[in-house]
């Protein structure tokens, strides 16, 4: 049976993102927690999860903000606030909101995006409205932190209906397994938007395999595009990289990550 999802019509999402290798194995909390003590004070996160990165900065001692739309990642993200020690639990805060839409009422001295979700801002509106909320909620000199992929042009060409597979099967807690893969269902040239499906196949012993699909459009930039949004949104840009080793950007770099400040 197939069913198509999202993180919100699944209550399950959280339990099944958290246990993807690819994303626990990613590098980029390290980059962000250095970043962040390094610039001290307050931090902002935008689209916060489950907590992959939020819980990692809180432990380091910074108070942190975490925002997000989605009920079911907040939740699963209250949970593992709650199993943390009483230091930590008292430097997190988490608030439900669109991060189109911030009005927090509070500054902070770093904001961040980690792991892409600038991606699913799909038109310009969007993204200079993110943009010009983050600025609202920075201090004085505060700087913003994200990352999104350097796009191959070559390989997000063309649509596809082969799936690929990036989890293998993995066992969860209540010992029921789950594969996933996904494919690249279209693809919009000139909007600069991938539809995407991420696949999950999930098993309980002695009953048939799910199929869940999770479906949604992905928007991709290119340096000189995300230049310009910035500038447009009164930021100056500090430093672009090509991965969180904060390698140089190339042309064969798999990110951008980019640190830029207020004027």
């Amino acid at each position: 049976m197939s069913q198509a999802v999202t993180y919100d019509s699944l209550e399950e999402m959280g339990l099944l993102y958290d246990h993807v290798d690819d994303y626990n194995e990613r590098a980029d909390v390290a980059f962000y927690v250095e970043e962040v003590v390094r610039g001290g004070g307050r931090v902002l996160e935008l689209a916060c999860g489950t907590g992959r990165i939020l819980l990692p900065i809180a432990r380091a001692g910074l108070q942190i903000v975490g925002v997000d739309r989605s009920a079911q990642m907040l939740e699963r993200c209250r949970a593992k606030v709650s199993a943390e020690v009483p230091a930590v639990r008292e430097r997190i805060a988490l608030r439900a909101s669109d991060m189109c839409d911030l009005h927090l009422d509070e500054a902070f001295d770093s904001v961040i995006i980690p792991f892409r979700p600038l991606q699913h801002l799909m038109t310009i509106d969007e993204q200079l409205a993110c943009f010009d909320g983050v600025r609202r909620h920075l201090s004085a000199g505060g700087r913003l932190i994200f990352d999104v992929f350097n796009p191959d042009l070559g390989r997000i060409a063309s649509p596809s209906n082969k799936e690929w597979e990036d989890t293998p099967e993995t066992t969860l807690p209540d010992g029921r397994r789950f594969r996933r893969g996904g494919r690249l269902a279209a693809v919009h040239r000139l909007d600069q938007i991938n539809d995407v499906e991420l696949i999950y196949y999930v098993t309980r012993a002695g009953e048939p395999t799910e199929r869940r699909v999770h479906a949604f459009r992905m928007r991709w930039f290119l340096r000189q595009e995300l230049e310009h949004l910035l500038a447009r949104a009164g930021f100056v840009i500090d430093a672009l990289y090509g991965d969180f080793a904060r390698t140089p950007l190339a042309d064969t770099s798999p990110e951008i990550v980019v640190v830029a400040r207020t004027r």
